[in-house]
């Protein structure tokens, strides 16, 4: 089953005419990255194999004819066949990414049997799919929620943070201490504990991995307050605050504070760390994790985890066991994020116009949205987000005279406004709506579309007059309604002026010195009034989520970032 067939066809498909294409040498080098000899001996290999035949053109740049001697539809699914009866996931997967019709193989119902659960020679495999290219594994600048789930399967905090209890357990260290003000903390490390090249873990791996944080990056407000890290034994080490922080047990139990090896670099693709599972292999296409057998704690059921790479829209596929038909377990859950238009304060447009902002206000309406464009089918129920938390979002109420009466006081001249919007099909259908119905009140927005990454680059976001985003809170909620004002990547930081991140890290200082949750949700609610008294941005809708798996799956636990935690999920093949 040679790819470079299937590529050519792919590419070359449209100009078929009765199974014959006229092309140039160049053309096919183009198609497959080689040069005019690798062409050539590609091709009489393929034609050996009986599976086209070659006609050169006569002259330089002259077009040779191709003559495929088979029908492409019934090829390609002849190859998805072989591929699922060999377990040949490498070959299908590179299969599916060319573009080839969706409906030659929709129908093919054993695909399913490559994805789920899978047990060879003895090895537990989990294999699913995600759809985008994976930015970045780095705990110190890693912000969207894929790959910190990643980086929590792969490493290890000294604490961990349990929202359930609202309590904080150990985890690396086996002990802590605190003095009376809590600007010095002092934790106690586990003997024994290896990282993935087999290097015991020790106090100078601690300090490096503080150390890794730089003055800018995303996470640097949670290691900025540290005035001195002091090793004082290969199992001690304290950290002398530059001011009383009750709330710094929670920083460590941060994700961002994976604790790294000191004595090798850190490398994306060769990914050292003390977890339940090592990085096996990363492409664009695969990442693959293998569990580490001399994990210090519970060693995770499942042996390897693959994760492939495909097209966006193709059809994901629920956990479950080959060959089985078992019931399912299915449920509705909201997500513990929002989605939001944010404004650019660092522009000089009309968006620093508050009569402007509340116009917007009125337009951006969620449920009109969804009502006009029926997307309940596509995006699940209707959550309204006027909240961080769920649970305290209210309706907002939306009324197109107040929007005509803000648009009247607002200085706004019909000027062209950019918006950002993610590079993603389900993103861009309220953007687009937005823009017509902007249009019928003689508001002009063009959308412009980035990438996921390029929430790391300022200078990209700060083109922008206002942008599309969403914010997805990991299981410690308290820290990450912090951090969505603190973290340098996300819009909050990079959108809100200096005056308004001011008064809002005002009432963060306070927020983290409350000794309850009570006191520290009278806060929140303060910081959030102000965020919608100013119209800093527009709350749209928290997601809600439909979650089906098989009985089989125990244990299906979510992770912080909505994805199932590996470390504790198993399968009971007797249900």
């Amino acid at each position: 089953m040679d790819i470079s067939y299937y590529l050519l066809r792919a590419q070359l498909f449209e100009q078929e005419q009765q199974g014959s294409v006229s092309c140039t040498l160049q053309e096919v080098e183009t198609i497959w990255q080689c040069t005019k000899r690798h062409v050539i001996r590609k091709l009489k290999k393929l034609e050996d194999n009986g599976q086209l035949s070659y006609q050169p053109g006569r002259g330089r740049g002259n077009k040779s004819i191709l003559t495929f001697l088979s029908d492409f539809r019934q090829d390609v699914e002849t190859c998805l066949r072989y591929c699922i009866q060999e377990n040949k996931p490498h070959i299908l997967f590179q299969l599916l990414q060319l573009p080839i019709p969706r409906h030659w193989y929709t129908h093919i119902t054993e695909l399913e049997q490559l994805f789920g659960y899978q047990q060879h020679e003895g090895q537990d495999t989990l294999r699913t799919v995600f759809n985008r290219q994976i930015t970045t594994l780095d705990p110190c600048a890693s912000s969207i929620t894929f790959e910190s789930h990643l980086i929590e399967q792969l490493s290890d905090t000294l604490v961990m943070y349990d929202q359930e209890t609202d309590s904080v357990h150990s985890h690396l260290a086996h002990h802590w201490k605190t003095n009376e003000d809590y600007s010095e903390w002092t934790f106690y490390l586990r003997k024994g504990v290896l990282f993935h090249h087999m290097k015991e873990m020790t106090a100078a791996d601690v300090t490096y991995t503080v150390n890794r944080f730089t003055e800018g990056s995303p996470f640097f407000w949670l290691v900025r307050d540290i005035l001195q890290t002091e090793v004082l034994d290969p199992y001690i080490i304290r950290f002398r605050l530059a001011k009383p922080n009750p709330f710094f047990l929670r920083y460590v139990a941060s994700v961002s504070m994976a604790i790294l090896p000191h004595d090798v670099p850190f490398n994306e693709y060769d990914w050292v760390a003390t977890g339940p599972y090592q990085l096996k292999e990363r492409t664009d296409k695969l990442l693959v994790l293998e569990v580490f057998p001399s994990y210090f704690h519970m060693r995770p059921f499942l042996d390897r985890v693959e994760m492939w790479r495909i097209k966006p829209g193709e059809k994901t596929v629920n956990y479950s066991l080959p060959n089985q038909k078992g019931p399912t377990q299915s449920h509705y859950e909201v997500g513990q994020g929002f989605h939001f238009l944010a404004f650019n304060f660092y522009r000089d447009t009309i968006v620093q116009d508050r009569y402007f902002r509340e116009a917007m206000y009125h337009l951006l309406d969620i449920q009109q949205i969804f009502d006009d464009l029926q997307l309940e089918p596509l995006f699940g129920k209707l959550k309204h987000a006027s909240s961080f938390f769920p649970e305290k979002s209210v309706t907002p109420v939306k009324s197109k005279q107040k929007l005509q009466e803000a648009l009247a006081k607002s200085a706004y001249q019909g000027e062209r406004l950019t918006v950002g919007v993610i590079r993603h099909k389900s993103a861009g259908i309220p953007a687009r709506w937005l823009v017509k119905e902007a249009a019928k009140y003689g508001i002009t927005l063009e959308l412009a579309e980035y990438d996921l990454d390029s929430i790391y680059d300022k200078q990209k976001m700060l083109a922008f007059d206002m942008a599309f985003l969403g914010e997805i809170a990991n299981n410690d909620r308290e820290l990450s309604f912090i951090g969505a004002f603190k973290n340098e990547a996300l819009l909050f930081r990079t959108y809100f002026s200096p005056s308004h991140l001011k008064k809002i890290d005002q009432y963060l200082s306070d927020y983290q010195d409350c000794a309850t949750r009570e006191e520290r949700s009278n806060i929140a609610d303060t910081i959030e009034r102000y965020i919608h008294t100013e119209r800093l941005i527009i709350f749209q809708n928290h997601p809600i989520k439909e979650r089906t798996h098989t009985a089989f799956l125990q244990d299906l636990e979510l992770t912080g970032f909505g994805h199932p935690n590996f470390r504790k999920l198993w399968v009971d093949k007797l249900v």
